[in-house]
């Protein structure tokens, strides 16, 4: 439910400042919305739910009984994604593009998963084949389009020149 809040955020907090920023291209303010909110916080608290109570995210997933490593390592690529998310808010340009090519494998990499034992194992459980599956499937995508749309507005999500400073 914590991506659900955290989309609302963006959402919210996106148009607020878009309107409020006028300068500023809509597409960028809402690309770090995203990035923060639903990349990052999401994300890192994503990681301590498989941190801090594994067992019962693998039970609701219908995973093992979660005290396999799976646990831990799923949380570490969370914690990663969250921090580089986070990060986008300071650096844009190749790190926004490097940022959704890592949320992108790990995630459809996540959906993969979930349909596969939905498939093979009949697993119908609400946390492998409902939000979660979608999630994974639909914020790449999210991503993609607002990246897209910001280099095509020579927005943020295009590389910029190093100015350098004159000391003269």
């Amino acid at each position: 439910m914590n991506v659900v809040v955290a989309v609302l955020i963006a959402l919210l907090g996106g148009f607020v400042q878009a309107r409020r920023h006028r300068d500023r291209l809509a597409v960028d303010v809402h690309m770090v919305w995203w990035m923060v909110w639903v990349v990052g916080v999401a994300s890192i608290v994503g990681a301590g739910f498989h941190i801090f109570d594994g067992a019962n995210v693998a039970e609701m997933i219908g995973y093992t009984r979660g005290n396999g490593g799976f646990q831990w390592e799923n949380a570490m690529g969370d914690l990663a994604i969250g921090v580089i998310g986070i990060m986008a808010y300071w650096f844009r340009g190749n790190f926004w593009l490097a940022t959704i090519v890592v949320l992108t494998v790990q995630y459809l990499g996540d959906a993969a998963g979930h349909i596969y034992f939905w498939v093979v194992e009949n697993n119908t459980r609400p946390d492998n084949i409902g939000l979660p599956l979608w999630t994974d499937i639909m914020l790449p995508i999210v991503m993609w389009i607002l990246y897209f749309l910001s280099r095509r507005a020579n927005g943020d999500a295009c590389s910029k020149p190093e100015v350098a400073e004159s000391h003269a």
